[in-house]
């Protein structure tokens, strides 16, 4: 009689545990599929060089790289443009920014600033793309550009990185003429 409630026992036992197995499976497979960022790292600062010389520097406070190789920079973005002597030419600020890795493209989005340091002129934008590969700004959004003698508004622009010049898409009539006071 001891045998077989030790055989009923240890029956049980086995069954128990199948089950346990069988359920544990079941939560595993009803899990939902993680899709998140694979690491994040905080206070980041990116080097282009060309020859030994910093041609490009993009810092953000945290950068997100996802599954798929793109690039997030959530707490905002700085991209910083030197010349071919490292002299710094212009730089671009937003509240965000994203490197698709597909396309190499960067996208910067809200509250986009962008200083050319020489020649003291700006452009405000919400949304600018920047080709690394064609060294070159672009957007079709709504811009106004700052120069120290005018204020020009249009719709889409491109311009080389440095911002030296620009080409604008459908300019509006609105342009406003600076006068300085003395």
């Amino acid at each position: 009689m001891k045998k077989l409630k030790f055989h009923l026992l240890g029956l049980l036992a086995v069954i128990l545990g199948l089950n346990a197995c069988y359920s544990d499976q079941k939560k595993l497979s009803e899990m939902e599929v993680y899709e998140g960022p694979l690491y994040e790292s905080e206070d980041v600062r990116i080097l282009f060089t060309d020859s030994t010389v910093v041609r490009v520097v993009i810092t953000g406070a945290k950068q997100l790289q996802h599954q798929n190789g793109d690039i997030e920079f959530p707490d905002g973005i700085k991209i910083v443009f030197y010349d071919k002597n490292g002299q710094q030419t212009s730089e671009l600020t937003a509240q965000s920014g994203y490197k698709e890795n597909d396309s190499n493209l960067y996208r910067a989005n809200g509250d986009v600033f962008v200083n050319n340091l020489q020649q003291k002129q700006t452009l405000r934008t919400e949304e600018l793309f920047w080709d690394p590969e064609k060294e070159q700004i672009y957007t079709e959004k709504f811009v106004i550009v700052e120069t120290e003698a005018e204020i020009i508004q249009a719709e889409g622009m491109t311009a080389p990185q440095d911002f030296s010049s620009y080409e604008f898409t459908n300019p509006r009539d609105a342009t406003f003429t600076v006068k300085e006071e003395f």
